[in-house]
């Protein structure tokens, strides 16, 4: 265990060395949280293995999915913008696991306009991820798995894109009902601009926990995190199995003390609350979280194993 975390630990502060300026990255729609059922608990999904989800939190955790599992999540947003991910987990590729995932993010319409203020119709603004995974179980507590993305934005008719990868890692303390987790992701670089100005990939560090208590059927789950042009900030979140069909879920994420506009209902941006019901081999997932004053996001997901 200490071998592992350490070499994570000097990635993260190679990475730190590497860090931008406050608001400089581009590709801000990596950024976001997805699947209701992780949005639900705040986010705090690195140290959580067995979902198809994991593609995005923290690929280590696909290596546990023992079937062919497959989840599509719709985020609806604020204004016109809309989300969207895809995930597929194929189980026994060599030793271990294979994913593939898309994520997209439309960003609606916007009005055109020349130099005098004239209206010139309509354009659209997209962007869209797509990444392939591996995960294995490299010794008996160790899970590591890895990811590599292309990602491209489009403004009406100009593109930029670029490349990535992820990294994490999970060891498990089964006797605790405790995993620890660690991930480095977004590592990459802008292969082509909009204009002339190439802007860096939001690269994040993170690192957490889940535990699952012995006397309650309850999952905890808790990450720190940092992208190179934001402050540290941190999640928190459960897992209440009402039946083993039934799920309630909360969590906060503090990334909701930015979204502060001086008003009453700030108080709430950051949390999340949502359910998920297993049917079979299929489970329903929902989540609402607030946005404070600025509104709120409401997320379905649908995942089934086969």
């Amino acid at each position: 265990m200490k071998k592992y975390f350490t070499s994570t630990l000097v990635l993260f502060v190679v990475c730190s060395a590497f860090s931008y300026s406050p608001g400089t990255s581009g590709f801000q729609f990596l950024k976001m949280q997805v699947g209701a059922r992780a949005a639900g608990m705040g986010g705090a999904f690195i140290a959580v293995p067995g979902d198809v989800n994991s593609l995005f939190y923290n690929p280590a955790g696909i290596s546990v999915l023992s079937k062919k599992s497959a989840s599509f999540s719709y985020h609806d947003d604020v204004l016109d913008i809309n989300s969207g991910f895809m995930g597929y987990v194929h189980p026994k590729v060599g030793p271990g696991n294979i994913g593939v995932s898309v994520l997209y993010r439309d960003y609606g319409s916007f009005t055109r306009t020349d130099s005098d203020g004239l209206e010139q119709g309509t354009f659209g603004s997209t962007y869209f991820s797509l990444v392939g995974s591996y995960g294995l179980q490299l010794r008996q507590n160790v899970l590591v798995g890895g990811s590599l993305k292309y990602a491209q934005g489009m403004i009406d008719n100009y593109s930029s894109s670029a490349i990535a990868a992820d990294a994490g890692i999970m060891y498990t303390i089964p006797t605790q009902h405790l995993i620890l987790a660690a991930g480095v992701y977004n590592a990459g670089a802008t292969l082509s601009a909009f204009v002339d100005q190439k802007d860096p990939l939001p690269m994040q560090m993170r690192v957490g926990l889940s535990k699952r208590l012995a006397h309650l059927p309850l999952l905890l789950g808790f990450n720190i995190y940092k992208y190179n042009d934001e402050p540290w900030y941190f999640a928190i979140g459960g897992e209440f199995t009402i039946t083993p069909n039934i799920f309630l879920r909360w969590g906060y994420d503090s990334f909701g003390r930015d979204l502060d506009v001086d008003s009453s209902k700030d108080t709430l941006a950051g949390a999340a609350v949502g359910f998920g019901f297993l049917w079979k081999n299929i489970t329903f997932d929902y989540s609402y979280s607030s946005l404070g004053a600025l509104g709120s996001l409401n997320r379905f997901t649908l995942s089934g194993r086969f």
